[in-house]
């Protein structure tokens, strides 16, 4: 699917606010906690999610993401179609949830 994503977006993930790298250890918010003067003890657990769906599903899936949806029309119809034919009758997605803990100085 990424070959056929290639010639029209680079990436379709949601870039992190501060640019955090998504290889990075620890992920937005908790590199901004980190920051904080107000927090300690930050830390950041995955909880791994698979889910299981049908390859138009998918497809439509993907017309809600902002990366396709800055494409022009064409090209995003484009993008679509070239997906559509190197999908499986089901996909599997990664829909791992990211989240922090922190503790708030006293004072």
């Amino acid at each position: 699917m990424r070959a056929e994503r290639a010639p029209f977006l680079e990436s379709d993930a949601v870039p992190s606010p501060d640019g955090t790298d998504p290889d990075e250890e620890m992920q937005w918010p908790g590199t901004k906690l980190q920051q904080s003067p107000f927090f300690l003890d930050i830390q950041q657990a995955v909880i791994k999610r698979r889910l299981t769906t049908s390859a138009p599903d998918y497809v439509g899936y993907l017309s809600t993401v902002s990366a396709y949806l800055q494409l022009p029309q064409p090209k995003r119809q484009q993008a679509y179609g070239a997906i559509t034919r190197v999908l499986s009758e089901t996909v599997e997605i990664a829909a791992d949830i990211i989240i922090h803990l922190a503790r708030r100085r006293s004072g």
